[in-house]
């Protein structure tokens, strides 16, 4: 079940809350995501020969965790130009969402942590899909989507001068 693109229009209404109807379409989509992403799991986990006995797959809680979240951002709050750093074990759901809007071919979803399939972090250089930030195991957090450059921002930075114990705290701000 690919989905067409233009969902990512849901939510249109410029009150930048969803409607009803538009909630009840989100919740079926999160549910598919929810869905595929255990699936990618599940195979890395339990249906793919694993005969190392090493552990290969992926952690169905962080991902079940990021559903919602993601779905509401993907399909109705981010905007083309917007850019999302993905919690590293949530990689799984940020894979079910590009499958679903068809940037992802359907053979990729059995490969998570397999040779040349899906990373377990998304990963900028090595996954087949859209990526914004790569991440690693600690993740990157925030700070890249902050420190990202948006069109029309200035940054400014800020000495505090040497500390007590001989840093030098240092403040960067955007406008």
């Amino acid at each position: 079940m690919v989905l067409d693109p233009e969902l990512r229009a849901i939510g249109g209404n410029g009150s930048g809350r969803a409607r009803e109807e538009e909630l009840a379409v989100l919740e079926a989509v999160g549910r598919r995501v929810l869905w595929l992403s255990t699936a990618i799991i599940d195979h890395a986990n339990r249906v793919r020969p694993n005969p190392s006995g090493l552990k290969v797959g992926g952690h169905q809680a962080s991902s079940a965790s990021m559903t919602s979240i993601m779905t509401a951002l993907w399909f109705h709050a981010l905007d083309p130009e917007d850019r999302v750093s993905v919690k590293p074990h949530a990689s799984p759901v940020l894979h079910a969402i590009n499958y679903l809007l068809g940037e992802l071919d359907e053979s990729y979803l059995t490969t998570l942590r397999a040779f040349g399939g899906l990373q377990s972090y998304p990963s900028r250089a090595k996954d087949p899909d859209s990526v914004d930030y790569s991440t690693g195991s600690v993740g990157i957090g925030a700070t890249a989507p902050c420190g990202a450059p948006s069109p029309g921002a200035t940054w400014r930075a800020t000495s505090a001068g040497p500390g007590g114990d001989g840093s030098t705290p240092c403040w960067a701000t955007r406008s």
